[in-house]
């Protein structure tokens, strides 16, 4: 049996690093409304913890999906309950782990060889950091910088940072952050002090600050992957994802083939297919330093990437390590929902009407 949990607060958790963490509202009610998400990628018979049954089960119920596996909703409260019916530990998969949702499982009596240890979410958490795309994107676009564009650095010195900055079209990222919460763009002359000061407080209070030039961006998009049990890393496909000021906002639902055809209108399919080995094996590298634990076996995670347009000659480059989510994304949920016809295409949204989140899917 395996227990599933949408714990989409899990970002702001990971900055806090506490594990008396009470999310905002905004993520408290995603998480509230959205519980059932995890029920689309489950398999038959097993748990998701919602916050509240009955909405769930009409949510999904009336949800469109080709794949509708039948699990049990239950809430944290219940877990207990659920688990003496069992002789054996469950497994758990959720959006990521960090401290607050590691102490609530362990609070609601999920036995601790199922979860991870504290040091090892803080060995995540490191992992988890912007900070550690510098490197991959280094040797991911090693050999093949004259079809792709990125760099950053990671400043942890405000003079230094507030020096590497003057004159220039940057964008700055907090180590940890949610839904571009933790991002500014400097892209005036005279430096915004607001700002400013915002990077100083990021500096104090997560050690540091990542910078990178401010691209023209075409399109986003990103890769979603699986580190296995063996340690390897598996390519699980592509997300073609739209957002607004940072912010998620839906997902093309289509097969891998259509979604390729997509993108082989900006780069070529050989160029797409070498930095994705390159970052299974790169990941792999990474993500060697966990412990080999139960709990953090099978943790799926997706790499942003973004469509440049040269700023010299006409065509595109690829960015391919944006940011490193270490833990599920909207992109995930929109492979679970994508239809197996290449034929049919749709579109994933996540809506808020005032009230509630709604998940909206159309084909």
């Amino acid at each position: 049996m395996t227990i599933r949990i949408f714990n989409p607060e899990h970002d702001i958790a990971l900055a806090s690093n506490m594990e008396r963490f009470t999310a905002p509202h905004a993520g408290r009610q995603l998480r509230s409304d959205l519980g059932y998400l995890p029920a689309f990628w489950a398999d038959e018979g097993d748990v998701v913890i919602v916050d509240d049954i009955d909405f769930s089960e009409s949510a999904y119920r009336r949800a469109k999906a080709e794949r509708k596996p039948k699990v049990e909703f239950c809430t944290m409260e219940q877990i207990a309950h659920v688990l003496s019916s069992s002789a054996i530990a469950p497994d758990i998969d959720l959006w990521g782990w960090d401290l607050a949702i590691r102490f609530q499982l362990a609070k609601a009596g999920v036995p601790e060889e199922s979860l991870p240890s504290k040091d090892s979410i803080q060995k995540l958490r490191r992992l988890s950091g912007r900070q550690c795309t510098t490197d991959i994107l280094k040797k991911v676009r090693s050999g093949i910088e004259s079809n792709t564009c990125g760099e950053s650095t990671y400043y942890v010195d405000y003079d230094l940072f507030l020096n590497a900055i003057q004159n220039k079209m940057v964008v700055v990222k907090a180590p940890w952050s949610s839904s571009g919460r933790g991002v500014r763009y400097f892209i005036e002359e005279e430096l915004p002090k607001n700002s400013l000061n915002w990077a100083s407080n990021v500096i104090l209070q997560q050690g540091g600050v990542m910078v990178e030039p401010l691209y023209n961006k075409v399109k986003d998009f990103g890769m979603e992957f699986r580190h296995c049990a063996d340690g390897s890393v598996k390519y699980l496909g592509l997300s073609l994802f739209q957002t607004m000021n940072g912010a998620y906002t839906g997902n093309v639902l289509a097969t891998e083939n259509v979604k390729r055809e997509m993108m082989s209108k900006y780069i070529s399919l050989g160029l797409l297919d070498e930095v994705t080995a390159r970052l299974e094996r790169e990941l792999a590298v990474l993500l060697s330093s966990l412990p080999s634990e139960k709990a953090l076996e099978n943790i799926c995670f997706g790499v942003d990437m973004m469509i440049v347009a040269r700023g010299d000659a006409d065509g595109f480059l690829l960015h391919p390590c944006v940011e490193i989510n270490l833990r599920r994304t909207m992109g995930h949920v929109a492979l679970a929902l994508s239809p197996m016809d290449d034929t049919k295409e749709g579109a994933m949204a996540i809506n808020y009407d005032s009230k509630r989140y709604h998940l909206r899917v159309k084909y």
